[in-house]
């Protein structure tokens, strides 16, 4: 007689030598679903075994911190011509732009903070200009063009032409 099979999915558990390139292929900076994709499994069942097992999430987080390590050591040893090459100045601007502004306030990003209140700059530009906010029609009103006047693309004025227009000029066309 056979054996029933039990009920769900898989469980899918991965060899030390399995978790080894996993960490190696983390390192390298491949992502976790072109992990998945070489382990042949899907990415649920990566982040899936990242939540349930902490072995698991140590080896992806080592692979990633190691090689992270590596590399900010050799933008150092750049930096600082500790590799037998002159220092490199673009490794040191990189190294204080990215990691002197948590510990030295390096940076060169210049950050303005403006506080204005909205009410004194609309009262400061009515005591500039006096009553002139008294004389400019809301744009809900209907414009009487009778009695306007309308200056034309070139600032020449015009009252009430009938071919003024505000768009370009034909003089402007040719």
């Amino acid at each position: 007689m056979q054996e029933k099979k039990k009920p769900g999915r898989k469980r899918i558990t991965f060899t030390e030598e399995q978790l080894e390139e996993i960490k190696h292929l983390a390192g390298l900076g491949v992502s976790e679903s072109a992990i998945a994709d070489k382990m042949g499994v899907s990415l649920s069942t990566i982040a899936r075994r990242k939540r349930d097992s902490d072995k698991f999430d140590t080896y992806i987080r080592a692979g990633k911190l190691k090689s992270v390590a590596e590399v900010s050591n050799a933008l150092y040893d750049s930096a600082t011509g500790r590799n037998g090459n002159p220092p490199n100045v673009s490794a040191q601007i990189f190294f204080l732009k990215n990691r002197g502004g948590k510990v030295a306030e390096w940076s060169d990003i210049q950050k303005i903070e403006n506080t204005f209140s909205l009410g004194e700059v609309i009262t400061s530009a009515r005591n500039r200009v006096g009553d002139a906010t008294q004389t400019v029609k809301r744009l809900d009103e209907p414009i009487d063009k009778e009695g306007s006047i309308w200056l034309d693309n070139k600032g020449a004025q015009n009252n009430n032409d009938s071919d003024t227009t505000l768009s370009p000029s034909k003089d402007s066309e040719s």
